[in-house]
């Protein structure tokens, strides 16, 4: 019998080409397998859940890939236990979302966005009272300094601005938060990590500093950010995500003027879409072929 590889969001079709149909059963996005005992891969993004019941429903399941690098929609634990290879695609998305960041930064801080809405609401007046900044000499304060990280930092430092990094040391930490005028997240989501920026973290943060995320919207602690907001130490919050929140401060924050929020697009360039899924089609088919997966695409050891 063939492997049955269960893709549960999308993937682009050119990569499918990945999984022939003489070596692979293939269930796309929005079917079911017809038995879940036959499953030996799964394949997920970032939005459905890989958890303990989904597990246990595939007995035969021998490999999990995450088409890009967060895993925490992903049981990793169980997964281990149960003798399950997880696997994702570190460094594809780099580059797309290291320019979505530059590209936030450059909408907050100079106040594009808001150039552009005045014009659409036909106030070409907006430019006498317009006061944005220049990125040239800003200190960019990059919090999370791995592939992603460090191409923000390259990207940003051929504009002028001075860059300072932390890594996982909290006194680094402190020290890029108090110091920077841009603080931008490149951090995973972690226990350690979750609500990382929150009312102490943002009071350590220069009055009118910019604050960006592209990371996990749970790495910014909600309440404190619209506080921040609405008192004006924050000069403004720009992110690809949404912070995890009720109905009505997500919708305060959506609705606040120093607020951009981009729906998870980073990586969702035509380029960027086709390379992870193609690499982790191609995870799929070295694994259930027996072909060891470099180390790192292994996000647990089995």
């Amino acid at each position: 019998m063939k492997p049955v590889v269960y893709i549960l969001e999308s993937v682009d079709e050119r990569a499918l080409s990945r999984l022939p149909a003489d070596r692979f059963t293939v269930v796309m996005p929005g079917e079911e397998p017809q038995d879940y005992t036959t499953v030996r891969a799964i394949v997920v993004r970032g939005k459905e859940q890989v958890d303990r019941s989904l597990i246990d429903r595939c007995p035969q399941l021998s490999v999990i890939v995450r088409n890009g690098v967060g895993v925490n929609n992903i049981d990793v634990d169980y997964a281990t236990a149960r003798g399950i290879q997880v696997l994702n695609v570190p460094g594809a998305n780099a580059d797309t979302v290291a320019e979505h960041t530059i590209g936030l930064i450059l909408m907050l801080v100079r106040g594009m966005y808001r150039l552009v809405g005045e014009v659409k609401r036909g106030n070409w007046n907006y430019r006498d009272t317009y006061a944005g900044q220049e990125l040239r000499q800003l200190k960019l304060g990059i919090i999370g300094m791995g592939d992603i990280g460090q191409k923000v930092a390259g990207i940003a430092g051929a504009m002028g601005m001075k860059i300072s990094g932390a890594g996982r040391n909290q006194i680094q930490r402190e020290r890029v938060l108090a110091d920077s005028d841009v603080i931008s997240l490149h951090v995973p989501l972690t226990e350690q990590t979750r609500d990382m920026i929150d009312a102490a973290a943002l009071s350590r943060m220069k009055p009118g500093a910019f604050l960006i995320n592209t990371a996990r919207g749970e790495v910014v602690d909600a309440r404190a950010l619209m506080n921040a907001l609405d008192s004006g130490h924050l000069g403004g919050y720009a992110s690809d995500l949404m912070v995890a929140a009720d109905d009505d401060l997500r919708q305060r924050l959506l609705d606040h003027p120093d607020v951009l929020i981009t729906p998870h697009a980073a990586s969702l360039t035509a380029l960027t879409f086709f390379d992870l899924s193609d690499r982790g089609l191609r995870h799929v088919a070295d694994h259930l072929g027996g072909v060891a997966v470099e180390g790192m695409y292994r996000v647990n050891e089995v």
